[in-house]
């Protein structure tokens, strides 16, 4: 049964996620409990929660604020990434899945392929793709059978500057998407290679795939706010 305290966290996560406010943006204790129409006790564990996530960060005389991630914080998070998504794929392949989860996870794999493959592309055919991605990752995790690499994954995925439909930054008052399709069939491509090396049970080779596919995506992000900032500082 989910507390009310849980719920608020899991309100305030989205709203985060969601680029409702700003990297730096205050979160006042008051106001949110008085926005949510709950008492201040379930915001305030809440906000600790959600620092604890690595979410926001505490500033004296300030209090909670939406965390702030450096280009290099932002490149440090997918190195790490990389490998604890690898060491969950290595023991997914090693471990093998039960007859459901692979149904579950070949389905998963042909219709991110279909939607790829397709003479439409579209807002909803991303947003879909972006939400079997996340299905996509989620159960090489589940598969892993380690708890603990899970949540420590979790940690990593759960940043205002990330978001799993793509690669996003929240920049200004709104969120930009930088891949373009040629970015998300190469992603694919590395998802079948994934997929096919789990299913054959070649630990080392999924671990491999793995590292480099998100890897890329870290180098993608690094470049990319590299390019805006040097704008910015252009324009400035």
């Amino acid at each position: 049964m989910v507390t009310l305290a849980e719920s608020v966290t899991r309100r305030l996560r989205e709203a985060v996620l969601g680029g409702a406010y700003m990297p730096g943006g205050r979160l006042n204790e008051m106001a949110l409990a008085e926005a949510m129409q709950v008492s201040r006790t379930p915001v305030r564990a809440a906000l600790g929660a959600l620092f604890a996530e690595g979410l926001l960060d505490y500033e004296p005389n300030c209090g909670y604020v939406v965390r702030r991630l450096s280009l290099d914080e932002a490149v440090h998070i997918y190195t790490v990434r990389a490998t604890l998504e690898g060491l969950a794929a290595r023991l997914a392949a090693e471990t093998g899945l039960a007859d459901a989860a692979r149904q579950r996870f070949r389905e998963t794999l042909d219709e991110m392929e279909r939607l790829v493959a397709g003479d439409s592309w579209g807002d909803a055919e991303q947003q879909r793709w972006g939400d079997l991605n996340i299905a996509f990752h989620g159960q090489i995790i589940a598969a892993s059978g380690n708890g603990y690499l899970a949540n420590s994954i979790q940690r990593t995925r759960t940043l205002p500057l990330l978001t799993e439909s793509g690669v996003r930054t929240f920049l200004a008052e709104r969120a930009v998407v930088w891949w373009d399709r040629a970015a998300y069939r190469r992603s694919q491509d590395d998802h079948l290679d994934l997929g096919e090396a789990i299913l054959a049970r070649q630990g080392g080779r999924a671990e491999a795939v793995m590292r480099e596919h998100v890897e890329r995506a870290g180098r993608l992000i690094g470049r990319k706010l590299a390019n805006r900032s040097e704008a910015a500082l252009a324009l400035s």
